[in-house]
C-alpha cells in the first residue's frame, strides 16, 4: 500500500506543477487588440474620409510592424504612413495611428489593419488578431441627395393664448384668428414633423389694426418647401381707409409699425379724418408721409398730400438719395426708356447710339429738395448731376478714342500705299537696269569690247552714251573687217588669172 501511495503522490506532484505551468504561462501572455474607427461610415465621391487605428496591450508596448491595406479602386490615400515597424520607450500600452483618403468611386471600401509582429516590452511576443478590416460607404452627389428627407410638414402650430381656426392639420396651411383692438403682438409656437428639416416665422410677432399676415415656412432637407399661413384680424375701432389707384388701403395709427425712411425726415403727426395719425416729414423737400396698409397686412409709406396718397420710394446712392422719379419729355438727342432700379422699373432718357451703361433720370434730391435731371452709371451703380451742355467724360474718351483709330488706319494705309509705290520703282527700276546691262553684255561680246566700267544704279545716265560709243567703235571695226575681205578676194582672183 506504502508503495502505491507514493506513486500516487508522485503523480499528483507532477499534475500541480503542469496545472501550475499552465496558469503561469497563461498569466504571462500579453494581450494585443486592435480597433479601426471612420470620421464618417458614409461619404460622397470627392470628400475625404479618415481612419484612426487603435492598438492597445495588456502590457507596456515594445515594438510592432504593421501593414495599412485599402481598396485603391474605391480610394485615393491622402496622409498616412501604410507600413511601419514603430518603436516604444515602455511606457505606454496603447498607440494611435491615422490614415486619410479621398473618395474616388461609390460603392463599398474595405480597408484592414494587419500587424506581422508583435512585442512588448519584456521581450515576449503578443497574442493578437493579425487582421482588422473596416468598411465605408461611398455614394455619389446624386444618390445623397436622393436619399435626403422630402418632409416639409409641420406637427403642430399654436398662438399661445388662442385657437386656430380651424383646429391644426398637417395638410391644412391656411388658418385665421380674429384679435381685440388692444392686442399688440402674438407668440407663435409649432413643431417640425421631420428633425432634418427647417423652420422660420416662429415666435413673438409684432400686430396692427386690422390685417395681418404671418407666415411660417418649412424647408425639407431636399430643399422642399412648404408655407403655412396665419391670417390674424386685430379688430379696428373706426379704420381710415385710403383709397390708392382704386385700392382700398387702412391707415396706420400704430408708430411703432412704421419706421423713418431716413434722417432727413423728423417724427410727427397729422391729423386724417380728424384723427391724430403718425407721420414722418421732410421740411426741405416739404414732403409728409404716412403709413399704409394693404389688405395682406403689408405696410409701406405714402406720400400725403391734399388728401391724396402717393407710394414713397427712395434711391440710395454713395453720395445722395433721390426719389419722386418724374416721367417728363426726353432731352434733345435721348429717348425714353424704363430702367431697374432696386427692384423697380422707372423711367429714364438713353442716349440715341449712345453707351447702354448710360441713362438720364429726372429726380429730387431728398437733402436740397431741388428736381435735377441725373445721369446714371446702370454699370457702377452711380448717380451724378447731368450738364446738358457738354457730354460725359465717358462719352469724349470714346469719341477720342474713336477719332485715334480712324487716324491710325488712315496713315497706315497711306504708309503700306507707298511702301508699295517704292517696292513697284524699285522692281521696274531693276529691270531697266538688267536690260540694259545685257544689251552692252551682246555688244561687248560682238565687238571684242570690255567697258572698264559696269552700269550701275551711280552710272545708269550714262548707259545712252556708252552704247552708242560701242555702236561706232563696232561699226568702225566692222568696215575695217569688210575691206580686208574685200582686198583679200581681189588677191584671191588676180592669183587665179
Amino acid at each position: 500500500m506504502n508503495k502505491y501511495k507514493g506513486l500516487k503522490s508522485f503523480i499528483l506532484t507532477i499534475v500541480l506543477l503542469i496545472t501550475l505551468s499552465l496558469t503561469i504561462i497563461k498569466v504571462s501572455a500579453a494581450t494585443l487588440k486592435v480597433n479601426i474607427t471612420a470620421s464618417s461610415n458614409k461619404i460622397v465621391v470627392g470628400n475625404t474620409v479618415t481612419y484612426t487605428v487603435t492598438v492597445s496591450s495588456s502590457e507596456l508596448l515594445g515594438s510592432i510592424r504593421y501593414g495599412f491595406d485599402y481598396d485603391s479602386s474605391k480610394l485615393t490615400l491622402v496622409s498616412g504612413t501604410l507600413n511601419a515597424a514603430p518603436a516604444f520607450d515602455g511606457t505606454k500600452k496603447s498607440a494611435s495611428y491615422t490614415f486619410k483618403f479621398r473618395a474616388k468611386a461609390s460603392g463599398t471600401a474595405t480597408v484592414s489593419f494587419n500587424i506581422y509582429e508583435a512585442i512588448d516590452w519584456n521581450f515576449k511576443n503578443f497574442s493578437y488578431n493579425s487582421k482588422t478590416t473596416k468598411t465605408t460607404t461611398i455614394i455619389t452627389q446624386a444618390q445623397l441627395e436622393a436619399s435626403y428627407s422630402k418632409n416639409n410638414y409641420l406637427s403642430n402650430l399654436k398662438v399661445d393664448g388662442y385657437t386656430l381656426s380651424p383646429a391644426f392639420n398637417k395638410e391644412t396651411t391656411s388658418y385665421s384668428l380674429t384679435l381685440e383692438n388692444d392686442v399688440r403682438s402674438i407668440n407663435v409656437t409649432g413643431s417640425k414633423a421631420d428633425s432634418t428639416a427647417s423652420v422660420s416665422g416662429l415666435g413673438q410677432h409684432t400686430l396692427a389694426e386690422g390685417a395681418n399676415k404671418i407666415s411660417i415656412l418649412v424647408t425639407a432637407q431636399n430643399g422642399s418647401t412648404r408655407t403655412y399661413v396665419l391670417n390674424v384680424t386685430v379688430k379696428e375701432l373706426t379704420p381710415i381707409v385710403a383709397m390708392v389707384k382704386n385700392e382700398e388701403f387702412n391707415v396706420v395709427r400704430k408708430e411703432n409699425l412704421i419706421e423713418k425712411p431716413n434722417s432727413n425726415f423728423k417724427e410727427t403727426t397729422i391729423k386724417i379724418n380728424e384723427e391724430e395719425v403718425p407721420a414722418f416729414v421732410n421740411d426741405v423737400t416739404n414732403t409728409t408721409l404716412v403709413g399704409l396698409k394693404n389688405k395682406d397686412g403689408d405696410i409701406a409709406l405714402y406720400i400725403y398730400k391734399d388728401g391724396n396718397y402717393t407710394l414713397y420710394k427712395e434711391y440710395v446712392f454713395d453720395s445722395m438719395i433721390i426719389t419722386s422719379i418724374s416721367d417728363k419729355e426726353a432731352p434733345e438727342g435721348y429717348e425714353k426708356t424704363t430702367i431697374k432700379l432696386d427692384d423697380d422699373e422707372i423711367v429714364a432718357y438713353k442716349q440715341i447710339n449712345g453707351d447702354k451703361d448710360y441713362y438720364l433720370i429726372t429726380a429730387v434730391n431728398v437733402s436740397t429738395g431741388e428736381e435735377n435731371l441725373y445721369q446714371y452709371n446702370k454699370k457702377e451703380n452711380t448717380i451724378q448731376i447731368y450738364h446738358n451742355d457738354s457730354i460725359s467724360k465717358i462719352e469724349e474718351l470714346e469719341i477720342q478714342n474713336r477719332n485715334s483709330t480712324y487716324v491710325i488706319i488712315a496713315l497706315g494705309t497711306l504708309l503700306i500705299i507707298t511702301y508699295v509705290a517704292i517696292l513697284i520703282a524699285n522692281i521696274r527700276r531693276n529691270k531697266r537696269r538688267k536690260e540694259y546691262e545685257k544689251a552692252l553684255k551682246e555688244k561687248q561680246a560682238k565687238a571684242n569690247i570690255v567697258v572698264e566700267k559696269p552700269i550701275n544704279d551711280d552710272n545708269i545716265e550714262q548707259k545712252d552714251e556708252k552704247i552708242v560709243k560701242v555702236n561706232k567703235e563696232i561699226e568702225k571695226k566692222s568696215k575695217k573687217d569688210g575691206k580686208m575681205e574685200e582686198d583679200i578676194s581681189n588677191k584671191s582672183k588676180k592669183r587665179k588669172k
